[in-house]
């Protein structure tokens, strides 16, 4: 499987990934993008076990911390990959292979110089809805008041997709660590769902 845990080896396995392939059986495909140290996959994959998830994240050390806790509470419809978000979505994903694509409090890369560096730009939007299958849904959520601005301007100019009840779509979904953080702070958090025509 090229996989060490609940960890998956990219380099191990056929591109694009397949939930068949990945799980023992054609289960819809999610994925979280910048899954941190698991806590709302891993609640979700245990609501949700007839789905298989897929969290990629860039910083290695709470990757691992998820995959072991994965690991050890026996969660076996979920993998984490060690990547970046634009690798998963633009190499190692097909065209409407996903059910439903999670972003929660992405790094809003809050000084000018470094908003480049965002996931949220035109063209990573445009492949979101693109790896959606008709239907999809995409969830974002965020605590930064300007970056969810730019969020929503960015969706709602990407005409393969549709603004939905996010009232209806959030309810029940399992909290993040930053949400049960902000929550004690009394931050507002701002969000979106947007599903696939």
């Amino acid at each position: 499987m090229g996989a060490v845990g609940q960890m998956l080896d990219l380099g191990a396995v056929r591109l694009p990934l397949d939930g068949e392939a990945l799980f023992g059986s054609p289960v819809p495909l999610e994925v979280e993008l910048g899954s941190g140290n698991g806590q709302f996959l891993l609640h979700w994959a245990v609501a949700h076990p007839a789905v298989g998830l897929i969290g990629v994240e860039r910083a290695r050390k709470y990757l691992e911390m998820a995959a072991a806790r994965a690991e050890r509470a026996g969660i076996l419809n979920v993998w984490f990959v060690h990547t970046t978000a634009e690798d998963l979505l633009f190499r190692c994903l097909a065209p409407g292979s996903v059910t439903a694509v999670h972003v929660y409090f992405p790094d809003p890369w809050p000084k000018n110089r470094h908003h480049k560096r965002r996931f949220f730009r035109s063209e990573n939007v445009a492949r979101v809805a693109e790896v959606l299958a008709p239907n999809g849904l995409l969830r974002v959520k965020t605590d930064h008041a300007d970056y969810a601005s730019l969020i929503g301007e960015l969706l709602a100019a990407e005409s393969a997709l549709q603004p939905t009840a996010a009232d209806a779509e959030f309810e029940g979904l399992p909290a993040t660590n930053f949400e049960v953080k902000y929550a004690r702070d009394a931050r507002p958090v701002h969000r979106f769902a947007f599903r696939r025509l």
